[in-house]
Order: C-alpha cells, then sequence, then structure tokens
C-alpha cells in the first residue's frame, strides 16, 4: 500500500499543481473540483476490490486477475530477452508453440491467445501490453495497475467534458459529474479491465473529432491524436468504439456545418446510410453483415455461458461440455498439458480454415494431441433468450428485446442477491432520465441534434450489447460506457436558468472567464 500511496500523492498533487501538466486546467471548473473529482473516483479502488473479497473470494479469482497475471508474464520476458520484449510489444513477434518464448513464457499466460471464432469483440492483447508497461513501475504492486487505470479514465473523462462543454452552459460541473458518479462506470474503471483504457479512448476521440470535424482545427497535434486514437479504436472494444467513432465524425460535421439547416433530419437520414454503408462494405470485404456477425456472437456467448472445456491445436478449436472426464487425463489443472479426447464424447469444433461449426457425436479419434485453452463453470446470470436466426426479421423484431434488457434488467422484482439491487438503483436512473428525455423532446419536437447523437451512440451500442451477451453480468459491464451518454441526454434537456447557481458551484467554479 505504500507505492501506491506515493503514487496516488503524487498524482493528487500534479493535479491541483499544474493541471497534471495542463490536461486539467479549465475555464470553468478550478483545481479543488478535479482534485475532489479524482479523489471520489480513486475511491472506486477500494470498493473493487472490496466487492471482489466479498462476493468471489478476492481478485485473483475474476477477469481482472488473467490481464495482470498475464501481464507480469509478458513483462518476465524482458528480463530474459528485451528484444523479443520489444517485439511482442509491438506485434511482431513469433509465439508459435514451438519458440522459445511460448515454452518458456506465454504457455503460462491464460488469456493471452485469441479465440479464432472473434470478430466483432476484440482480443486481449492491448490491456496485457498496457499492464505489462505498467510492472516496470508498479514493483508487481496490483493496486498501481488499479490506480493507472482509474486515471486513464479519468482523463478520458475530462476529454469527454472539453468535447461537449459548448453544449451544457451553467452546468459544467453537472456534466463532469454524469461520467464520474454514475455507479457503473466508477466501479469498472476502477480495476484493472479494458474499460479504463476503453474510456480514455472515448475521451481522446472525442475531443480530436471535435477539434478536426467541428472546430476545423487542422494542427500537427489534433491530426496525430486523431490517428492515432482511432489506429487503437480499431483494436479496444470494437463495438463501442466504432459507434462512437463513426457517429461523432457525422455529428461534428454537421452541427459545424452552416449551410445545413435541419441539422436533426440531417444527422438522421445520415445515421441510416451510414448503417447500411458499413454493412454492405462488411458484406464484400468479409462475406459477413452485421446481422451475421451478432447471431453467431450471440450463438458462441449461449454456448459458452454454458460451461465448457476449451481445447485446440493447429487445426481445431473444440468445444467439450463442462466435464473432465471426457479427457485423458482427466484433470484441467495445466493449461498447456497433452490433452487427449475420450472415446464416445460429443463435442462442438471450428477448422482453423473455416468459422463453421462443426459437431461431434461420438468420437473415436482418441490419439490427436490438443492444448488447454480455457475453461469455464456453467454462467449463473445469462438469460433465457430465444437465439437470434440470421435474417433481418429477426434482428428487427430483436431490437425491443435487447434495449429492454440492458436498460432495465435486473429491476427491484427480479433482484437476485446485494449486487443486482444496487443495479436495480443503476436502472432506476436511467428509466427516469429516459423517460424525462422522451417527455422533454416531445415537448421541443426533437429539434436538438446533440440529443439525437447521445441517443444514437448509447443505442447503437445497446442494441448489440443486448443481441450479442445476454448475461446480465456481462450486460452491466458492457453497457457503462455508453450510459452516460443518455443521462448527458437528460441533462441537456433540463432548463439552463439558474442551473447550479450555490455555494457548492462557488467552491468549485473559477471566477474568472480566462481560458488556459
Amino acid at each position: 500500500m505504500i507505492i501506491f500511496a506515493i503514487y496516488f500523492l503524487l498524482l493528487c498533487f500534479l493535479i491541483y499543481k499544474n493541471g497534471f501538466f495542463g490536461i486539467f486546467k479549465d475555464d470553468k471548473l478550478n483545481p479543488k473540483f478535479y482534485l475532489t473529482a479524482f479523489c471520489v473516483k480513486c475511491l472506486g479502488i477500494i470498493f473493487f476490490y472490496f466487492i471482489y473479497i466479498r462476493f468471489y473470494g478476492g481478485i485473483m479469482n475474476c477477469d481482472t486477475a488473467h490481464f495482470y497475471n498475464d501481464s507480469k508474464v509478458f513483462n518476465d520476458i524482458s528480463k530474459w530477452n528485451f528484444v523479443e520484449f520489444l517485439k511482442i510489444l509491438f506485434g511482431f513477434q513469433d509465439d508459435k508453440r514451438d519458440t522459445e518464448v511460448f515454452k518458456y513464457f506465454l504457455q503460462h499466460t491464460g488469456v493471452w491467445d485469441k479465440n479464432p471464432e472473434e470478430f466483432l469483440y476484440n482480443d486481449n492483447r492491448i490491456i496485457i501490453r498496457l499492464n505489462a508497461l505498467i510492472h516496470f513501475i508498479s514493483f508487481n504492486n496490483y493496486s498501481v495497475h488499479a490506480l493507472i487505470t482509474c486515471f486513464l479514465s479519468f482523463i478520458g473523462i475530462q476529454w469527454i467534458y472539453k468535447a461537449f462543454k459548448f453544449l451544457f452552459p451553467g452546468k459544467e460541473i453537472s456534466l463532469f459529474l454524469v461520467w464520474v458518479l454514475f455507479p457503473g462506470l466508477w466501479f469498472w474503471t476502477a480495476g484493472v479491465l479494458k474499460e479504463g483504457p476503453a474510456l480514455f479512448l472515448i475521451g481522446a476521440l472525442l475531443i480530436s473529432l471535435k477539434r478536426v470535424f467541428g472546430d476545423r482545427s487542422y494542427t500537427i497535434k489534433n491530426i496525430v491524436m486523431l490517428i492515432i486514437t482511432v489506429m487503437f479504436s480499431f483494436l479496444l472494444k470494437l463495438y463501442v468504439l466504432l459507434p462512437v467513432l463513426f457517429l461523432s465524425v457525422l455529428y461534428f460535421v454537421i452541427i459545424s456545418s452552416k449551410k445545413i439547416k435541419l441539422k436533426s433530419a440531417v444527422y438522421l437520414a445520415s445515421f441510416i446510410i451510414l448503417v447500411i454503408t458499413g454493412n454492405s462494405i462488411l458484406k464484400i470485404a468479409f462475406n459477413r453483415d452485421v446481422v451475421s456477425l451478432l447471431a453467431k456472437r450471440q450463438c458462441i456467448f449461449l454456448s459458452v455461458s454454458k460451461g465448457g472445456i476449451f481445447l485446440e491445436n493447429e487445426k481445431y478449436f473444440v468445444r467439450l461440455p463442462y466435464d473432465s472426464c471426457l479427457l485423458k487425463p482427466n484433470t484441467i489443472s495445466k493449461a498447456y498439458e497433452k490433452f487427449y479426447i475420450k472415446k464416445g464424447a460429443s463435442y462442438m469444433y471450428w477448422t482453423r480454415f473455416s468459422n463453421d461449426t462443426l459437431f461431434c457425436t461420438n468420437n473415436s479419434d482418441t490419439l490427436t494431441e490438443y492444448h488447454l485453452g480455457y475453461y469455464f463453470s456453467p454462467a449463473k446470470a445469462t438469460l433465457n433468450v430465444k437465439p437470434m436466426l440470421n435474417n433481418y426479421v429477426s434482428f428487427f423484431s430483436y431490437i425491443p428485446e435487447a434495449l429492454y434488457i440492458t436498460l432495465f434488467k435486473p429491476f427491484f422484482y427480479d433482484a437476485r442477491n446485494t449486487l443486482d439491487y444496487v443495479a436495480s438503483f443503476e436502472n432506476l436512473i436511467i428509466l427516469a432520465a429516459f423517460i424525462f428525455i422522451i417527455f422533454a423532446a416531445i415537448k421541443n419536437g426533437f429539434k436538438n441534434p446533440a440529443l439525437i447523437y447521445f441517443l444514437s451512440v448509447a443505442f447503437s451500442v445497446l442494441i448489440i450489447i443486448g443481441i450479442s451477451s445476454p448475461n446480465l453480468g456481462a450486460m452491466e459491464r458492457y453497457r457503462a460506457l455508453v450510459i452516460p451518454f443518455i443521462l448527458m441526454g437528460a441533462l441537456l434537456s433540463m432548463s439552463s436558468a439558474k442551473f447550479e447557481q450555490n455555494k457548492l458551484s462557488s467552491f468549485f467554479k473559477n471566477n474568472t472567464a480566462n481560458e488556459n
């Protein structure tokens, strides 16, 4: 805890003293606000740790442990061969099973290898690489990794605030706190997971898009930042970052144009054209469309949620039922020990050269060797949903259910435990915000393009999540990055008259109007 305290105090000092080299300097919010908001955000690290100790037996029994442990293995490569470490860091590695780096290091990782079935979602390597670098200064202290992840997400919030504060005059504190205090985002960006870096990238995307397409500031700094951020957006959480990228380009281009009059209508029409064009490009380039991708992803998710043992070799990727007795040897304690499938076992499998799902109902091949990829016990929180068919009629009929389960499940009447009651309270906030938006939008005639933009970003991602990942735990985590867009819509719909005119505002806002 000493090393954590040192880094925490150092970050607090830099935020208060110089706005962390200017990032947290603003003409509206003062250093006291940023310092207080950062301390509140860092409380999530303690709460995250407590929840995992209380309900899951510790940090090392969940996803965050995979990222941390694999990054430690990756960092150890630098002590063995720094050139090899750099090659893996930048993606130029040769990590086949017969290489030394695999035998000595990568075979001991849990989530380094990418599932060959994944297309819509990303692999885990960018987070492992990031945390491998953090190990150089963390001294293998998990809490330091969590602190840096939390701080990255805090920078992302600042950039989101700067991208949209022109829409919220007099509501600057509330705009910032929407992203700091929303329970799901506060919690999931406090651990060594993908959400913290993803929020950093969302912020970087939005501020660079606003500068380039909104303000038309074509400086080298802005262009380079945009290019780098777009590149990383294709590597981390595609299902969130790509909708944010393309819809934000549309929005900033449309609102910055003086020639476009009916901006809301133009945005909606452009949104529809963008979806159709993107779907066509997928079909031509990859022989897949959005519907087939979502249907396949849902099938895989439902299959994995039933539990299973996943084996692989140079030719096949195999899923067996969650029963180690189907293997020889019948243990799954050593990740890269050689395994053989017992006679008579049934399983599904994929070849390395095809995405088609194949089935074996009565195994007769007991000589082919496999290595253990990973294994899961059956998930308890997966919803009992009817699988979506691979056609557009099924897709469009599925959208209302996808939005319902991502926005309002669980609710108090079907909560199973304490965590479900917390999620129910979160859903109550979302429901209240959504009802307020609807009434305000009807009153104003849906004339504000920003409101339509916020909802389109949130709903696009929620539909993807609701169809492809129908599990309560997964949805609460995946949706956390976009729910604040709905809350921003509610904040935007509120009257700005005398908003934030109180003692708290006077304490946290600058008294001058000078831009820093």
